[in-house]
């Protein structure tokens, strides 16, 4: 998921051309679908840094730090509504782990933490953040849809945060999720949101603004253009609970949310602050599984 980038030192992808490039190298390249995905966030892991960086990785705890402190702060749903240290003494598993900043924040609140991502990228530097935090999380490169190596009914809690839009198919990702919970489990998981302003009005500028209209593109394929990873569905609300009610998770709520940035500037806090509610670019999901 791509920060503000007045939240960190990421710039978004729609100013830089390497995930351009990567993008159209892979879509010339493996005929397997999920193996796009995981070029191309093998190429870039989400480390909140530029796209177009050439040392993108942290090497040092003052960078892991840097790296934790971007997702958390330009992530405010995360600190208002989501209680880490709840999950103390319990079985935590995280689809897309990327650097590992959830996880450990997990961990170092007491849960059992499991974290898999599907490139090996991803799993290095969750395991180098741990140990850096002198904690301990389980870290596997597993395919988000294919997580047979972990038993059923093994999880107390289950979180994605930014993670499953970029699956090929992510209601096969949504049956692990449901297959994998304890009866009573609990589980979080945030998509991308298609009745956001994001959406439609940088989706729109790229049509329309820019001739893309005219060459064959479509809403969702221009995407591409200011959106991270190869595949990034989008969501109403209605489509992400119908997904989630398919794969057998029962939706107790959804909220919209977004990062930190202004969004909208020139307009008051509080308004703001309501329209990102309303028109936000993050669709978060919530629930229990039937005991």
């Amino acid at each position: 998921m791509i920060p503000s980038p007045s939240s960190g030192p990421q710039i978004e992808s729609w100013t830089n051309q390497k995930p351009q490039q990567k993008h159209a190298e892979l879509s010339h390249g493996p005929a397997d679908a999920q193996s796009r995905n995981q070029g191309w966030w093998e190429a870039f892991p989400m480390t909140y840094q530029s796209w177009d960086k050439d040392q993108r990785l942290p090497a040092t705890a003052g960078a892991f730090a840097e790296m934790d402190a971007v997702y958390f702060d330009s992530n405010p749903y995360l600190g208002e509504a989501v209680d880490f240290a709840a999950f103390r003494g319990q079985k935590v598993l995280e689809i897309g782990c990327g650097g590992g900043s959830a996880a450990c924040r997990f961990a170092e609140l007491g849960a059992e933490v499991t974290a898999v991502d599907i490139t090996g990228n991803a799993i290095a530097i969750c395991r180098q953040n741990a140990l850096v935090k002198g904690v301990q999380v389980d870290a596997r490169q597993m395919d988000a849809e294919k997580l047979g190596g972990l038993a059923d009914a093994s999880f107390d809690f289950i979180y994605s945060w930014g993670v499953l839009h970029h699956s090929s198919d992510p209601a096969a990702a949504y049956r692990q999720v449901a297959r994998l919970l304890k009866p009573g489990g609990r589980w979080l998981i945030m998509v991308y949101h298609k009745n956001s302003l994001r959406y439609w009005g940088k989706g729109l500028f790229q049509l329309l603004g820019k001739g893309r209209l005219l060459r064959g593109e479509t809403m969702e394929s221009v995407q591409r253009f200011f959106t991270d990873g190869y595949y990034h569905k989008h969501y109403t609300a209605d489509e992400l609970a119908g997904a989630l009610t398919q794969s057998g998770l029962g939706v107790e709520l959804t909220a919209v949310t977004h990062m930190s940035s202004r969004m909208i500037p020139f307009i008051p806090e509080g308004l703001r602050k309501a329209l990102k509610q309303r028109i936000g670019w993050l669709l978060v999901a919530r629930g229990t599984k039937a005991g």
